[in-house]
């Protein structure tokens, strides 16, 4: 029989579920859209380790209790509001703790499955996006809307969004840009998309399994999932948009994006749009989060962590992001003074200098999986990302072979190598349309810089 009980006396925020050889994490604060409290970070960590070691658990699934949200972020007031009352040390040890959790999401050994339905946005991301299934719905929106209070995207965002498609990652942490739906599955934020009324039905399996074999398991949520419509186009709302991302976003200075997007003229409609966004955003941040996305491509999950907790230190000493906290989510006027005022104001060298070359006051995060430092994510049951496709395409893949692949060869490699996973052939098809083409005498596929 299914039981749900609070994890712990005196909270009711995550309730779990322990059924046959599978466990469940349920947050439970639907009035504020799950947002991570300090209190919740530290139970879903107690359980991820119980379980861990348990020999009675074999799958964890994550989810909310409600439809609306899965988790909107983390509870940034009361981070603020520590900070300005002279806390410093409880304000760090939310992020410390948060980012623990990430890791140990990150570098679980167990299958760990995120059904990420309604609203998950910033901590909600953390939670979820590192995990090794991710289960997106009909009703899931994404974002990373940081900048939009003075922040930065953090949770191992400094990870996953530099390794997204082309400059797609770069363009949603600046933007803080929703998606929705199998945008999510394009995207390569999760890894299977099905509809909401199948997730009890997907739990319960999961809850039964009796395996840990990751292969598995993904074979399982598989059956749940839904084939896309027929149709030339994918279902993607940033399929038309992505090579005008690609150009805008791929500066290393704001000033040159900026630039960009106001001669941007294949999709002036967007580009202004994205003007009008970037400029309600926190200029400082915004030069601190493309400087730090720059960085991640470099850095392992440890190290990309480890770069948040400093930043994030050095962010709580600003003014911004109280005024941005202030101004959206407690006053909520809607009108952040932020200063500097302007992109121009913001002097890049003091900038680096005072966020990347300072020491930081806050003791590191003590990784529970110390050992695990990973540069890509050692799972890949999504859909297959652009630098694969690529890869094989140009022959780096050694898999691709000595001759020249066509098309279809492409695309039959990676139904193959993902096991006929549903939206298979319609990215790897919506990619060759973008950046290849075919010799007109053997059709072999040549990739376009």
């Amino acid at each position: 029989m299914i039981s749900t009980k609070p994890t712990s006396e005196g909270d009711r925020d995550v309730l779990t579920i322990n059924n046959l050889t599978g466990r469940s994490l349920v947050l439970n604060r639907p009035k504020a859209l799950n947002s991570l409290t300090h209190p919740m970070v530290q139970t879903i960590k107690r359980h991820l380790l119980e379980w861990r070691q348990s020999d009675l658990c074999d799958v964890v699934v994550m989810r909310s209790n409600s439809s609306k949200a899965f988790c909107a972020g983390g509870d940034v007031v009361e981070v603020s509001r520590a900070w300005k009352d002279g806390n410093h040390g409880a304000a760090m040890k939310f992020f410390q703790d948060e980012y623990q959790m990430n890791h140990l999401v990150a570098s679980y050994e167990k299958p760990l499955v995120a059904l990420i339905n309604g609203y998950t946005m910033g901590g909600g991301v953390g939670l979820s996006v590192h995990a090794a299934f991710r289960v997106a719905t009909e009703a899931s929106v994404f974002a990373m809307p940081e900048t939009k209070i003075g922040f930065f995207p953090d949770v191992g965002a400094t990870f996953f969004l530099p390794r997204m498609d082309g400059q797609t990652g770069v363009y949603l942490g600046l933007t803080g840009q929703w998606l929705r739906g199998r945008d999510l599955l394009y995207a390569g934020i999760a890894t299977h998309y099905v509809p909401s009324e199948r997730l009890p039905m997907l739990e319960k399996r999961m809850q039964e399994i009796g395996t840990r074999d990751h292969q598995v398991v993904n074979q399982a949520i598989e059956e749940f999932a839904m084939q896309p419509e027929e149709g030339d186009k994918i279902e993607y709302s940033l399929a038309d948009l992505r090579e005008a991302i690609d150009r805008c976003f791929r500066f290393n200075n704001m000033e040159s994006i900026v630039e960009a997007l106001k001669q941007e003229t294949e999709q002036k409609e967007w580009a202004e749009k994205t003007l009008e966004t970037l400029g309600k955003m926190s200029p400082s941040s915004l030069k601190l989060t493309l400087e730090q996305l720059r960085n991640g491509q470099r850095l392992n999950i440890q190290q990309a962590l480890g770069l948040e907790l400093r930043l994030a230190e050095k962010r709580l000493g600003s003014k911004d992001m109280h005024e941005g906290i202030d101004a959206l989510l407690i006053s909520k006027t809607g009108k952040p003074a932020w200063d500097p005022a302007s992109l121009e104001s913001v002097d890049m060298r003091e900038l680096h200098k005072g966020y990347f070359e300072e020491p930081c006051e806050t003791p590191p995060i003590e990784f529970i999986n110390h050992e695990v430092a990973f540069e890509k994510y050692p799972h890949s049951f999504g859909l297959p990302s652009e630098r694969e496709i690529m890869d094989l395409v140009t022959g780096i893949n050694p898999q691709a072979g000595s001759f020249g692949l066509k098309r279809e060869e492409v695309v039959a490699f990676f139904e193959r190598e993902r096991a006929k996973k549903i939206g298979v052939a319609a990215k790897v098809n919506w990619v060759l349309n973008r950046k290849t083409r075919e010799h007109k005498d053997s059709f072999v596929l040549e990739w376009i810089k």
